[in-house]
């Protein structure tokens, strides 16, 4: 395997991470109420196609700084939404909680 391949393996796995959280999100999405379930315009599947290309990417940036496995790779892109998620929580004004 030469350079290349291994690069692009390393994106290929992470954005399939990335793709499988997308998925199983899409899946929670199709059993929840039709009156809940979000506008399927194309700012929905611009983030959908975005966290899995981001998945491809940081797995590829991590692996160019220390070779990787396909299944870490896989796993560093299904960690993305977390990360983001987790990142804009830290961004946002602090919500006071309610209290029962």
């Amino acid at each position: 395997m030469n350079f290349w391949d291994h690069r692009f393996t390393a994106f290929l796995f992470g954005f399939f991470g990335g793709l499988a959280v997308n998925l199983f999100r899409l899946h929670l999405i199709s059993q929840s109420p039709e009156a809940e379930r979000p506008n399927f315009n194309w700012i929905y599947w611009t983030q959908f196609a975005g966290l899995a290309i981001l998945g491809g990417i940081a797995a590829l940036a991590h692996d160019l700084s220390n070779p990787i496995t396909a299944l870490l790779a896989f796993n560093v892109g299904l960690s993305i939404p977390a990360l983001i998620k987790t990142a804009a929580e830290l961004q946002s004004p602090k919500r006071k909680r309610k209290i029962n």
